[in-house]
């Protein structure tokens, strides 16, 4: 597909950025995304890869390398402050 993609919030999504999940999850990871596609009626999504994951409660760190899916609606850092904030854009 194409490599930079926007959302319905209006937010300039492209491969090579790192997204972090909400800060008040136990676990928080760091996505890197690695590719924009189609899936259909559903949307855009970004593949993303896990580059890191931090547990809040031990403080373990790890790098996974697991590879997820996610509708780039979902990359948003909503008014409550949950959802997904942008960590680096590359």
């Amino acid at each position: 597909m194409t490599d930079t993609k926007t959302n319905r919030h209006g937010d300039e999504i492209r491969t090579g950025q790192l997204w972090t999940d909400d800060p008040r999850r136990t676990v928080i990871r760091t996505l890197r995304i690695d590719n924009l596609d189609d899936a259909g009626s559903l949307g855009a999504v970004a593949i993303c890869t896990v580059v890191r994951a931090h547990d809040t409660d031990t403080g373990e760190v790890v790098a996974p390398g697991r590879v997820v899916s996610i509708n780039i609606d979902r990359l948003h850092t909503t008014a409550a402050g949950n959802g997904y904030r942008l960590a680096e854009s590359r």
